[in-house]
Parts: C-alpha cells; structure tokens; sequence
C-alpha cells in the first residue's frame, strides 16, 4: 500500500501516483483500442439514473484523477473522479460508491441488473469500508474487463487511502489532542487568515484569551485526569456558543483563544459573559481586544493578554476589555 510521507514532501507522492495513474491509461488504451460502446441508454425518469456525459478519454480522466491528487489530497473531489473514471473505462453502465452502507455517489444508470462489486478500501472498521458497484452492460462483462476493473479499482483504493491518510496526518498536525480545538500554530495561521480579510473588507475582528481560574488546584486536589475533563469541558463550551466561523483554539495548559470575525467589541464581550456565566465547577477570565486600524496580529494578541492578565489582576472570574486603539 502506498503511502504519504510525513516528512513535508507529499508532492514526491502524488507525482508518484500521477505516473502510475497515467501508466494505467496507457493500459485501458490497448485494451480498449478498437472497441466500440453500445449506445447510451435514455433515462426512464428515476431520480438516480441520468445520461452520462460525451465519453471520455481514459487518459484524460485518470489524469483528472491524478492532477486532483497533487492539488488537492481531497478524498471529496477524488471520489466523483474515480467513479466516472473506473464506469466509462470498464464499458459499464453505471456505478455507485458505497460507504460505511451509505450511498456517496453514483454515475449512469445503477437501477438495472445485477452490479459488480469492487472493494476500493476496506479502513479500520465499515464506516471507512469503500465498495464500487459496476452496473454490468447487457451480457455482462468479459474476463479481460474484470480484470481491468479489479485493477484500476485497486489504484483508486491506493488514490483514496493516500489521500484520506494525508487529511488524517493535516487534522493531527493542527489539532490540540486533548480537547478537539484547533492548536497554537493552527489558530495563530487562522488569526492572520481573518485579520487580513478584515483589513480587506474593512470589518470588524475580535480577539477573545479565556485562562481557567486557579486551574492548578484543581489538578492538586482532584489529579491530573479531572484536570483533564475540566479542559474538554471548557473547550465544549467554547464551541457551543460559537458561530461557524468563529475560531476557537487551545494555545497550551488552561489558555484559550477564540477568534471572533465581524465581530465588535462589544459583541465580543457580550459572548464572553454568556461563556463566563455557565459554571463547570471552575471560572475562567477572558481579556477582549477588538482589532484597530494598522494593527498585526502580535499586537492584537498582546492586547487581549494585557486585558486578561488585568481580569486575572481584577479578582478572577471576569471579562476584561482594551481600548480600541492602534499600538503602532
């Protein structure tokens, strides 16, 4: 089984699957050279059966599915790909990706006769078991376009597996283990992702720090697992009084952040308070500072630190604002 190097080089592999993908062309190209297809079939009005597209060059397909590996590493887009891809390639009528039992995609007509089934990639358990049914032509398939099938759908197993590996090592690079938040070097990139498109569109951006209260003695007195909790609670929290598009992130220990676009500052204290007030048997501080024209990032960080440190100063269990004023 081929897999992605974790090492920063992934281009090294999708090159590598390019080149197989495209050996495989040259394959269906000499199997298929003076072949002719039957006639498409007219749709009968069922909601899943339509008329394929103009037929497409195996070539032209299996390298769509190469060049969307080396884009994207996107299992999404290689999906659709490979189904039209391993359907026209093979003369089949249609096909259907199943996963983990559900329906993900079809192509052509799958209402008729009796498919063949094609395992892609069996995972870890059925959620991530992937299975191609090929709706056969009438008298179904020769033995040399079995064959064929079994083989391309075996490269598209290896295309799907990479990149499903390669968004699995993405989430973990970017993801704080303990709580599901996104970690410091994710949130600090999305930071400067939502700061530029403030700039841009001239709305307004928020920046909310929340640390736990007295945390340690939490782990002093009830240990290190109950501290734990405590952090996936907080982080539970966090997510469910957020919007889509809000940002919430684990910078290390008991310090959060939450990035909060088209967001003002009050606003910004306003989601603060609502976190502030359910208590989970700890409190926590928040410090709020609202982006002002000319600022970084660093410098819009630093402001919600000062007005955290000053909430922690305040007493605890508090939400602390900065003036909106640019720090040049």
């Amino acid at each position: 089984m081929a897999t992605i190097d974790l090492h920063g080089r992934p281009a090294l592999v999708a090159a590598a699957v390019l080149s197989t993908l495209l050996a495989l062309a040259l394959f269906v190209s000499v199997l298929r050279s003076g072949r002719t297809r039957a006639p498409r079939r007219p749709p009968h009005g069922a909601d899943r059966r339509r008329v394929r597209p103009a037929k497409r060059d195996p070539r032209e397909a299996l390298q769509l599915v190469g060049n969307a590996l080396a884009a994207t590493h996107d299992a999404r887009a290689l999906t659709p790909l490979i189904l039209e891809v391993v359907t026209e390639a093979t003369g089949a009528r249609g096909g259907e990706l199943i996963q983990g039992g559900e329906v993900i995609g079809w192509f052509g007509d799958v209402e008729r006769g009796a498919p063949l089934e094609l395992v892609l990639t069996n995972g870890e358990d059925a959620v991530d078991r992937t299975t191609l049914l090929l709706y056969q032509p009438r008298g179904g398939f020769q033995k040399e376009t079995r064959t064929l099938a079994e083989w391309l759908s075996s490269q598209a197993g290896i295309a799907l597996e990479n990149a499903r590996l390669h968004e699995r090592v993405q989430r973990q690079a970017t993801t704080d283990e303990l709580t599901g938040l996104v970690n410091r070097r994710r949130f600090l990139e999305a930071l400067e992702t939502e700061l530029e498109r403030a700039k841009l569109f001239e709305t307004p951006l928020s920046l909310a720090l929340a640390d736990l209260d007295d945390f340690k003695r939490v782990n002093d007195a009830y240990g290190h697992l109950a501290g734990d909790d405590a952090l996936r609670t907080f982080a539970d929290l966090l997510e469910a009084h957020l919007r889509k598009d809000d940002v919430a992130g684990r910078l290390g220990g008991e310090e959060f952040a939450v990035v909060l676009p088209e967001t003002d500052l009050e606003e910004a204290t306003m989601v603060a308070d609502r976190m502030r007030g359910e208590r989970i048997s700890l409190t926590a501080s928040f410090g709020i500072a609202e982006l002002a024209p000319g600022q970084s990032a660093q410098q819009l960080v630093s402001r919600a630190d000062a007005a955290l440190y000053a909430a922690k100063a305040a007493g605890k269990n508090r939400v602390s604002i900065t003036d909106p004023i640019a720090e040049l």
